[in-house]
């Protein structure tokens, strides 16, 4: 027994380790593009860029960022994968088209509203991508579900090699403003999002024509019922940096005539660094699910138990390491990698990066918890904690903006105290429901033995 246990949990290691390197390989490729296009395009070309990706992760969230979470606690509790698959791209496909057609509709006037009237070309250039992803991640789910994490490892680096490909010399040949610098970036990523959804279609097994009619069984249903929780629960921090995009710029621009720039040294320079350690652990959250879903159908609470103590534990370590490493090395490496930007602007990113070292930490534990929580069936919780933290954040950053001693740091000393609440409130929950089952366990057991004697 113990020996089973101790390849189930190996199985999961291997999912997380094959998530993480190919999130690292990933993160690595994107580096090489987004330090270069940072050069290229300057902080206001990069602030052009980045301010389309808040709405963006938004429509993303609605139409494709729950789906490989559920999908894979779905097809984890014995599911017959070619009929989720099926069903999943016969909804996801239609709703995506839906967020393209959305985001290019209300291209203009998110614009303007944030402040950033250049961003409309970007807007139109990155819609496309919205319903490439949806079919994406049905992919993805339906990988995951089945313990393969290889296809969707490999799909992520695809991404980041076309967009590298593609981004790089489409920029530096023909970006002649940051409008038209954002706008061909963000067309890379489109055809980078379209690469990766060619590569994951022919590793799909079989043709989804192939599924057996017995299998048509499962349900629209309990599909909805579960991708609608996970999905509202990844819409929570998006919806911060929506929030993000409209209140940094607007209340730094009124005291700030770098306010785009400043904008985009923190979301482009800063958050695609922090990503990185984020995107190693990132691997232990998605490879949690499957396994820890698994254990909780079989009603295994004591195999779920050490699933998840081992998942967290391996997150806390990793995120300690690698983020303790980026706030040592915060001033050598901007000097190094962000050469293009002025002395003033690379020292800005340093002290930033120096100081998001609790951040990784915290966001890493977010998506471990979050991902706990929904293969033990709670999908809502991991949402509602979220919220929370959101609504602190907000509170927050909209007084600490105002202060311009404190300026774009407003946004970092926000971001703590959201994944701070969120992570608390997940890890008191999963504590507490464990403790419940095993309550109720031992109560059981004792009953059975009393009605035996």
């Amino acid at each position: 027994m113990i020996i089973a246990r101790k390849r189930k949990f190996g199985g999961a290691l291997k999912g997380a380790a094959i998530i993480s390197i190919g999130g690292l390989l990933a993160k690595i490729l994107g580096a090489l593009y987004r330090i270069p296009l940072t050069n290229i395009l300057k902080p206001e070309g990069m602030g052009v860029y980045q301010t389309v990706f808040p709405v963006y992760t938004v429509l993303l969230t609605f139409s494709s960022t729950g789906i490989p979470s559920a999908l894979s606690k779905i097809i984890a509790s014995g599911e017959n994968e070619k009929a989720v698959l099926k069903k999943a791209l016969s909804l996801f496909l239609p709703l995506g088209l839906l967020g393209s057609l959305l985001m290019a509709a209300l291209a203009y006037p998110l614009s303007l509203g944030q402040g950033n009237g250049d961003a409309f070309f970007s807007y139109l250039a990155l819609a496309p991508s919205v319903a490439l992803v949806s079919v994406i991640s049905c992919y993805r789910g339906y990988f995951q579900g089945k313990k393969n994490m290889l296809p969707t490892a490999l799909s992520q680096t695809v991404e980041q090699a076309v967009k590298l490909a593609v981004g790089l010399p489409l920029c530096y040949f023909f970006a002649l403003s940051p409008r038209s610098g954002g706008a061909l970036a963000c067309l890379a990523v489109t055809a980078s999002e379209l690469s990766a959804l060619i590569y994951l279609k022919t590793k799909s097994a079989k043709p989804l024509s192939e599924t057996p009619a017995s299998d048509a069984a499962f349900g629209f249903k309990r599909l909805i019922f579960t991708v609608v929780p996970v999905t509202l629960s990844s819409l929570v921090i998006p919806l911060a940096r929506v929030f993000d995009s409209f209140a940094v710029i607007n209340v730094l621009g009124s005291y700030s005539a770098d306010a785009t720039a400043l904008y985009g040294i923190y979301t482009g320079s800063v958050e695609s660094v922090v990503g990185v350690p984020v995107a190693v652990c990132y691997g232990l959250a998605v490879a949690s699910i499957p396994h820890v879903a698994s254990a909780v159908a079989e009603k295994n609470a004591a195999r779920t138990r050490e699933l998840i103590f081992r998942a967290v534990s391996l997150t806390l370590l990793f995120a300690a390491l690698l983020g303790g490493a980026l706030s040592l090395l915060a001033v050598p490496f901007t000097e190094i990698t962000y050469r293009g930007l002025s002395a003033a602007d690379r020292a800005l990113t340093a002290d930033l990066l120096s100081f998001s070292f609790p951040c990784v930490i915290l966001l890493s534990l977010h998506q471990t918890s979050s991902a706990v929580l929904i293969a033990e069936g709670k999908p809502f919780a991991p949402c509602i904690f979220a919220a929370a933290g959101v609504l602190l954040k907000a509170a927050i950053e909209v007084l600490l903006l105002k202060i311009p001693e404190i300026n774009i740091f407003a946004a970092l000393i926000s971001d703590f105290f959201c994944y701070l609440i969120a992570v608390f409130l997940d890890l008191v929950y999963i504590i507490s429901i464990n403790k419940i089952k095993r309550g109720k366990k031992i109560a059981y057991e004792n009953y059975s033995g009393g009605r035996g004697n």
